[in-house]
């Protein structure tokens, strides 16, 4: 599958705390953490670069998020609902209770991360890129996916429902103990040892 990289323009390591005070948060390098507390609001930020930052004392509220990578980066438990996120790639970051809840993902690539219970109920994803990441305890509730490739990827105790998982390769990933539906188990696609998890789910007794 084809992702589309994210476009980094001519980029100045910017100080993050003059940055967000201003609301312009575009073009930038930022390598330092902020002890200030502060909240992104109906802002975008657009062509960025994030190393090492750790945004513990940052809340999002409604931004927009385009052409921006994402390196080292704590963001635990952060709000990203009802945010567009638009050729974005996060690698090797800290992604635990991330919350994309009625998001609209296009062009997202997550990157040897540990994202356990990240929660994308009702959100829309197209092209979307997992590698060698732990994402148990997931959550796809009412989820619409368009083109998602998962390679290596921990979803043991995923919850999953209402959302159509058809043609989509699950082949690749820890599945054990995962929660699904008969609607979005339709036309996914596992391989032989899952296949024995998904029927001992349903209740099924195999006769050896």
């Amino acid at each position: 599958m084809k992702i589309n990289k994210p476009k980094i323009k001519i980029l100045e390591n910017y100080d993050l705390d003059s940055s967000i005070k201003e609301n312009n948060i575009c073009n930038c390098i930022f390598d330092e953490n902020t002890t200030n507390h502060y909240v992104l609001k109906d802002i975008s930020i657009d062509s960025c670069i994030f190393n090492k930052i750790d945004f513990e004392n940052i809340d999002f509220d409604r931004v927009e998020i385009i052409d921006c990578i994402f390196n080292n980066c704590n963001l635990s438990n952060k709000v990203f609902d009802y945010t567009n996120l638009t050729r974005v790639e996060f690698n090797n970051c800290k992604m635990i209770g991330m919350s994309f809840i009625s998001s609209s993902l296009n062009d997202i690539v997550i990157d040897d991360s540990s994202s356990k219970y990240i929660n994308f109920s009702e959100s829309k994803i197209n092209n979307m890129k997992c590698n060698n990441s732990d994402m148990s305890y997931l959550t796809f509730m009412e989820t619409k996916i368009k083109n998602i490739d998962l390679n290596d990827i921990n979803l043991s105790y995923s919850e999953i429902s209402n959302t159509n998982l058809n043609g989509i390769d699950f082949s690749k990933c820890n599945i054990e103990n995962i929660m699904i539906d008969n609607y979005s188990l339709k036309g996914m696609i596992i391989d032989k040892f899952q296949s024995y998890l998904l029927v001992g789910m349903l209740g099924v007794n195999i006769k050896e």
